[in-house]
C-alpha cells in the first residue's frame, strides 16, 4: 500500500510541475489566446483500491466570449477484483457569459481497458459522450478561474453505456482568460 501513495504522490507532483512549466510562457501574459487548466485528483475505494485521474484541457480563444480545444481524459482504477484504465479525448466549446458563467458542449471518444484478475479475462471497449454543460467561473486573481460545472451526456445509454452516470459535475482551474 505505501508504494501505491508514493507513486500517487509522485505522479501528482509531476502533473503540478508539468503544469507549471506549460503555463508560464504564454498563459499570464494578458495578450495571449491561450488557455490551459484542467482537473486531477485521487480516491481511495475502501480497504483495498484506488483511483487517480487527470482531465487537461487545452483551448483558443476564437472570439472574446468564445474558446474552442481539446480536453482529454487519463484514469486509473484498481481494486482486489480488477483493474480498469479509461482514457478519451475530444473538442469543446466554451461561451462565457461575463466571466461569471459559462455553457459548454464536448464531445470526447473513451477507450476502456479492464482486466479481471481471478480469472484474468481482458475487455476493451469504446463509446463516445457527447456532453452539455454549464457552470460558475470564481476569480482566483490575475487570469486563473475556479471553474464549477456540470454536464450531461446527451449519448448515454443505461443498459449498454460503458461510463457510470450521463451526470458528470466536476471542479478545475482555468488559466488564460
Amino acid at each position: 500500500m505505501k508504494k501505491y501513495i508514493l507513486a500517487l504522490i509522485i505522479l501528482l507532483s509531476s502533473i503540478g510541475a508539468e503544469a507549471q512549466i506549460s503555463v508560464s510562457n504564454t498563459a499570464f501574459n494578458p495578450e495571449s489566446k491561450w488557455i490551459f487548466g484542467g482537473t486531477a485528483g485521487a480516491g481511495f475505494l475502501g480497504s483495498d483500491g484506488f483511483s487517480i485521474y487527470a482531465t487537461p484541457t487545452v483551448g483558443y480563444k476564437l472570439l472574446p466570449n468564445l474558446v474552442g480545444g481539446f480536453s482529454g481524459t487519463l484514469s486509473y482504477q484498481q481494486n482486489k477484483h480488477s483493474k480498469s484504465s479509461i482514457w478519451g479525448l475530444g473538442p469543446f466549446f466554451k461561451y462565457y457569459v461575463g466571466r461569471s458563467f459559462y455553457a459548454s458542449v464536448n464531445y470526447r471518444h473513451y477507450f476502456v481497458n479492464q482486466k479481471i484478475k481471478s480469472s484474468g479475462e481482458r475487455f476493451e471497449e469504446e463509446e463516445g459522450a457527447l456532453n452539455l454543460g454549464a457552470g460558475y467561473l470564481q476569480h482566483l486573481g490575475g487570469n486563473t478561474f475556479l471553474e464549477i460545472g456540470a454536464s450531461y451526456n446527451v449519448l448515454y445509454r443505461e443498459d449498454s453505456s460503458i461510463l457510470d452516470s450521463p451526470f458528470i459535475p466536476y471542479v478545475g482551474v482555468i488559466i488564460g482568460l
